[in-house]
């Protein structure tokens, strides 16, 4: 993400490489579905940083003038300066916009990226439960962690070879292949995580650059420019960078190939140095190179400005809006390089013996503030407020207080998964169908089996509850996966199909009395991974050929515009009081036209149909809690009931379920 100070053979056009860079990533991540590729820039950024910070090494190790203090100085005036403001300016933003459990986990975000291991805090929190990208501020740190993680190594390496004498290209080619073929590995696995957040496996994109570094002519030595081989090699650059940000999008697989190309592509750019026409007339040019020169603080501060609106706005704000931030972000980027990095790296801030250390406390302290925040649970007093005049149909004042401290204070996977057979018979997407328990189906009967994704493994707590009252003798099998729909035949994600078709398997061992399909059928709409549901229809003609005696489809409960949690507190903010019901307006817009699909599909099928929706909702709006003295939400995300609400919803559907 970073450049060094000019120096004597400083090299616009490489000011205009970052300025390709860093625009690829934020329009990317203001516009995805205009330039879906664009994320690559990061890509770009590491051989950039590879090449010229290894060019310095290298050539202060020529002239026996390195030095591990002065690297890491640099670095820290570097780095430091606009990471402080960020920092400090996301947490204090935070304070007043986000809920108690979005600020924690800013903070948990802050205390990483100030310490540079933000790449291994958001790989811990991957997952199907996870928060989307654009609700964590500071997830574009992974990448400046990674990058100062192989600072951390590197200069010792090149130390070491230079002092026992070793070829230096050699060993930087060995341990480039060595790390390329860890991250082919990992790309190959199920899990995309790890391919993208293991330092090891991309070191290797700030090694191509080191090696174009380790290649270049001594210091001192007169170089003959081969003016065609200089053209063929800008001319081959841009072709292969401006293919790869064409074809790749977020759904292939990442870094791997696509990774290789796109920083083959900037090796070939760098090496065809400033002759190169596309060097030469486009990345030397002057709006280029300023963008260059700010590409560090935009990187920095594109994040954040895009990732708030959308939080508080529960959705991707207008494209003005994208615009009108991504300017603000350009404003604050050229402010930070002119007013904080230039005195501090060329001005008089430069040679104050205490720089470094202020700099390096100022960074610790907003992760320590940081740390702070993530242990109070991310100061939930802030909107524990009673109001003087609290509505008697919400609740007591009381009941509001203690629902205001659950919603403060419990959510994300432990609570949604609460009372689920999570990683036994409600498969995450990492798991094979060999990981399901045999006590997922039960041998009693009548057997209802539920088949379907994580929301038909949420109904699991309110059919054992039901069979614990006694009310009915059944026995109950489950095999669930997350973001895998009940249907034959397709992969929405790795693993679902073979799940999916070992199910199909047990189905017809088994024999079950009544197969109960569901899942967010409507996801496709949302998401856009159940893309087509159409395979619906011959899923249930083969349990029908299997022997099932009686099919009965789910529709969707209440789905939420955003997290159930959020919206309420955003309405305690706005009103000072949490309403029992929600209208319309709250809902997952496609909610009511997917019931009504369902109902007619299934109608069309000759099997049963049952609308979660008739069971929460009436003409005032859905429940947001079961009754007015409850501390629990109806979901703790868009849409997976929790405990209270699916024992409420399974003894309600029961008599529809198990009737003789």
């Amino acid at each position: 993400m970073s450049h060094l100070p000019h120096a004597d053979n400083y090299r616009s056009d490489i000011d205009g490489l970052r300025a390709i860079a860093v625009s690829a990533v934020v329009i990317h991540h203001a516009f995805p579905e205009l330039f879906p590729g664009g994320f690559v820039g990061v890509d770009i950024f590491f051989v950039i940083s590879g090449y010229l910070i290894s060019s310095i090494i290298l050539d202060n190790l020529a002239r026996n003038r390195f030095s591990f203090a002065d690297f890491y100085a640099r670095r820290v005036k570097r780095i430091f300066p606009a990471l402080f403001l960020v920092l400090a300016s996301t947490l204090a933003y935070g304070w007043f916009v986000l809920s108690p459990l979005e600020y924690k986990a800013v903070g948990k975000h802050a205390l990483a990226g100030s310490f540079f291991v933000s790449n291994f805090a958001f790989w811990q929190e991957a997952g199907y439960f996870d928060a989307s990208a654009v609700e964590k501020p500071l997830l574009h740190l992974w990448s400046l962690a990674i990058e100062e993680q192989f600072y951390m190594f590197w200069p010792l390496v090149l130390v070491v070879l230079h002092r026992v004498g070793q070829p230096k290209r050699i060993w930087i080619a060995a341990l480039l292949l060595a790390s390329l073929a860890f991250n082919l590995w990992l790309v190959r696995l199920d899990d995309p995580n790890p391919a993208f957040y293991n330092p090891l496996g991309r070191f290797w994109e700030m090694m191509m650059g080191a090696f174009l570094a380790a290649s270049r002519p001594a210091p001192g030595t007169k170089v003959q420019h081969a003016g065609a081989r200089v053209q063929w090699l800008s001319t081959a650059g841009v072709v292969l960078m401006a293919a790869v940000m064409v074809k790749l999008d977020p759904e292939r697989r990442f870094p791997g190939g696509w990774a290789f190309a796109a920083t083959l592509a900037t090796c070939l750019m760098i090496a065809a140095g400033p002759r190169g026409w596309f060097n030469r007339y486009v990345l030397s040019s002057k709006p280029m190179v300023w963008i260059g020169l700010i590409s560090y603080p935009l990187y920095l501060w594109h994040w954040p400005l895009l990732a708030y609106p959308h939080i508080e706005n529960g959705g991707v704000p207008p494209a003005l809006h994208q615009v009108g931030w991504v300017l603000l972000a350009v404003l604050l980027a050229w402010l930070t390089y002119r007013l904080v990095e230039t005195p501090i790296r060329f001005g008089h801030w430069r040679q104050w013996r205490f720089t470094t250390v202020a700099l390096s406390a100022g960074v610790a302290m907003t992760g320590l503030t940081g740390f702070t925040i993530y242990k109070q649970d991310g100061q939930p007093e802030r909107l524990q407020r009673l109001a003087a005049n609290q509505p008697g149909q919400d609740g007591t004042p009381e009941q509001i207080q203690a629902l205001l401290k659950t919603l403060s204070s419990k959510g994300g996977r432990p609570a949604i998964i609460e009372g689920w057979r999570d990683g036994d018979c409600m498969l995450d997407y990492k798991l094979p169908a060999s990981h399901y328990k045999p006590f997922c189906v039960e041998q009693k009967r009548p057997l209802v089996f539920l088949w379907g994704d994580s929301h038909a493994g949420s109904l699991y707590p309110g059919f054992k509850a039901l069979q614990d009252s006694g009310r009915y003798s059944f026995g109950l099998g489950e095999r669930t996966a997350a973001i895998c729909p009940p249907i034959l035949g397709i992969d929405p994600r790795p693993l679902c199909k073979s799940l999916n078709d070992d199910t199909i398997r047990v189905i017809r061992e088994t024999k079950p009395d009544i197969v109960v399909l569901y899942a967010w059928w409507h996801e496709g709409k949302v998401k856009g991974r159940y893309k087509d549901t159409s395979g619906l229809e011959p899923t249930v003609a083969e349990l029908k050929k299997a022997g099932v005696k009686r099919i009965v489809l789910l529709g969707a409960v209440p789905y939420w515009r955003e997290d159930l949690p959020k919206l309420l507190l955003k309405v305690w903010r706005e009103q000072q009081r949490i309403p029992l019901r929600l209208g319309d307006e709250y809902l997952d817009p496609h909610v009511k036209a997917a019931t009504a699909e369902m109902r007619q599909r299934a109608k069309a099928m000759g099997i049963e149909f049952i609308s979660g929706m008739d069971y929460f909702c009436n003409r005032q709006g859905c429940l947001t809690r079961m009754e007015p003295g409850s501390a629990e939400p109806l979901s703790y995300d868009y849409g997976h009931l929790t405990l209270p609400a699916v024992k409420y919803y399974v003894e309600q559907i029961a008599p529809l379920i198990l009737k003789p």
